[in-house]
């Protein structure tokens, strides 16, 4: 049977049978495969875009520091020391942009 460009592969088409699609090697595998998740490419094919990116982020974080104060919401906010601090459930902060800038 002919469904638009795909061909109809199986006998039951509205079953999902997990196994069909499986084979030794995938049952045998610990993890994806190396390189599968690399965002900004590597090598020949780096993404131009990769160090725009970083350039955005970093002119974003030096304005957030240089423009703006900040002050804790809950000074009172639990702290765990780890290898560094670390507040419990994330850490609120209230931005305060200078008078005159």
């Amino acid at each position: 049977r002919f469904i638009g460009q795909y061909i109809q592969h199986t006998r039951i088409p509205n079953t999902f049978r997990k196994q069909r699609n499986l084979t030794l090697q995938d049952l045998k595998a610990k993890g994806p495969a190396p390189y599968t998740f690399v965002p900004f490419g590597g090598g020949h094919r780096m993404c131009p875009g990769r160090e725009y990116a970083r350039i955005e982020i970093l002119s974003f974080i030096h304005n957030m520091v240089t423009k703006f104060k900040f002050n804790k919401v809950d000074p009172n906010k639990k702290v765990i020391y780890r290898n560094s601090p670390f507040p419990t459930n994330g850490l609120l902060i209230r931005l305060i942009e200078p008078v005159g800038n």
